[in-house]
């Protein structure tokens, strides 16, 4: 079943797996647990930002797709920033041990992610962010590989989703309710020229960006699957 927000949007899969996770307010991290912070293009805008761009671009519009992993991928410049995994709608990123105070990194990383989204597509996208406190670096690990198994999963909605928000600016109808089901989502991509197999491994899985210990950093462009995923974080 997909998760939908009120205006149809797709809810992001980690919103899912991590809430049970999430503080707010002026956090500080409990001794030895380790801290995520999400930050997604804001719902309403993305699909507006789709559907005005659409009679210019290729189907799903994989410039505004590889714009959010661009700036998804670049947080981990920020000293505080251990690993980030980017996909086409937003980033998690996993903060270094004794960052200090999340809020104000939260802060700092929703507006370099929105500025550079912003500066590639060429128009303002505002982002959204939250953060969690998870215990320690396994179960970070076995987060991400979750959380990426549930990306590939949610990739056919998350397509028809796109697609939708491209044919309503080419003045064509659609409406969510018109892919509930698997079979509704494959109708409507193939019946507009796109083949989910042919569609590059990025778009499926997003991309990974790590600081070794060190400090080097390495990107990720072929994200592998399960355990192996997770175990790109590295201990520090």
């Amino acid at each position: 079943m997909n998760d939908l927000g009120q205006d149809g949007t797709q809810k992001p899969t980690a919103d899912r797996r991590l809430h049970p996770f999430e503080v707010f307010g002026d956090y500080v991290p409990n001794n030895g647990a380790r801290v995520l912070i999400r930050i997604d293009s804001n719902p309403q805008a993305r699909m507006a930002l789709l559907a005005s761009r659409a009679t210019g671009s290729e189907q799903l519009d994989p410039t505004f797709a590889q714009a959010h992993i661009r700036a998804g991928l670049a947080l981990v410049r920020s000293a505080n920033v251990q690993f980030a995994w980017a996909s086409t709608e937003g980033v998690v990123a996993l903060l270094e041990e004794g960052a200090g105070a999340p809020a104000p990194i939260q802060n700092e990383l929703v507006s370099m992610f929105s500025a550079r989204l912003s500066l590639l597509l060429g128009d303002e996208v505002p982002a959204v962010g939250c953060i969690y406190e998870l215990p320690d670096l396994s179960v970070v690990r076995r987060a991400f590989s979750v959380m990426l198994e549930d990306v590939e999963e949610a990739t056919p909605h998350r397509s028809s989703l796109w697609l939708g928000a491209q044919l309503k600016g080419r003045g064509e109808a659609f409406h969510p309710s018109m892919i509930d089901t698997l079979e509704e989502q494959s109708h409507l991509l193939q019946s507009n020229g796109i083949d989910m197999d042919s569609l590059p491994g990025w778009w499926w899985r997003g991309m990974a960006a790590v600081r070794d210990s060190d400090g080097a950093l390495h990107v990720v462009d072929e994200v592998p699957s399960g355990d192996a995923f997770g175990a790109l974080v590295q201990d520090e």
